[in-house]
């Protein structure tokens, strides 16, 4: 049988998704320090200090500033990886030859589209169009 935290970590999981349930465990695990420092008094227990009276006031700032920074966090990591993906989108073309990077390699945009899969469709420029409508009337005329 498998758990819920297995099945948020496995490989079919998205890693924007995973990034978040990491972030929220960690936030989560400050968290319950906060609290089971507010219930048990640790710098009493651990450190000998003088016994501290609750302060419930104390610690709902504290959950407040808590959750609303893990909430700051895991929104903004979002739109970080979001912009990531965006760019990662883009093709680098050689602006002499046209060749594309791939990796260390320079391919050329054939063996590019190849290794991509990608639909391409032939089309014509307006400016091509002109230049070989021209090319084409000057041979007739001759």
């Amino acid at each position: 049988m498998t758990s819920r935290l297995s099945l948020a970590f496995s490989a079919a999981t998205p890693l924007p998704r995973r990034i978040a349930i990491v972030q929220l465990i960690g936030f989560g695990l400050v968290l319950a320090v906060v609290w089971f420092n507010e219930l048990v008094d640790l710098p009493h227990r651990v450190f000998g200090d003088p016994p501290t009276p609750a302060r419930p006031s104390e610690l709902v700032l504290e959950s407040l500033g808590i959750v609303s920074l893990a909430v700051v966090v895991v929104v903004s990591t979002r739109a970080y990886l979001r912009r990531l993906a965006y760019l990662e989108t883009f093709v680098v073309l050689c602006a002499w030859c046209r060749r594309v990077r791939l990796g260390p390699e320079w391919l050329s945009f054939e063996s590019y589209l190849g290794k991509h899969r990608a639909d391409t469709s032939h089309g014509m420029c307006p400016e091509c169009e002109a230049k070989i409508a021209g090319d084409i009337s000057k041979q007739w005329l001759c």
